[in-house]
């Protein structure tokens, strides 16, 4: 039997660093998506955004990006 790597999952980190995403989102991936930079961008598409937040990059859903 061989395994076979299925991808990444690409979760919200939260509207702020002190509370998880009410939605739970993550990133849908598209069939071809394998890299988490693949990922991302499959995101951006959908209206994710990167941001720095206490000196690291968090990924945000549409909806907790518009949260302060």
């Amino acid at each position: 039997m061989t395994a076979h790597r299925l991808g990444v999952e690409i979760a919200c980190d939260g509207p702020d660093v002190a509370h998880d995403c009410p939605a739970s989102a993550a990133v849908l991936a598209r069939f071809g998506s394998r890299t988490a930079e693949q990922v991302r961008a499959d995101g951006r598409s959908d209206g994710w955004v990167r941001r720095r937040r206490d000196g690291r990059l968090v990924d945000l859903c549409p909806t907790c990006k518009t949260n302060p």
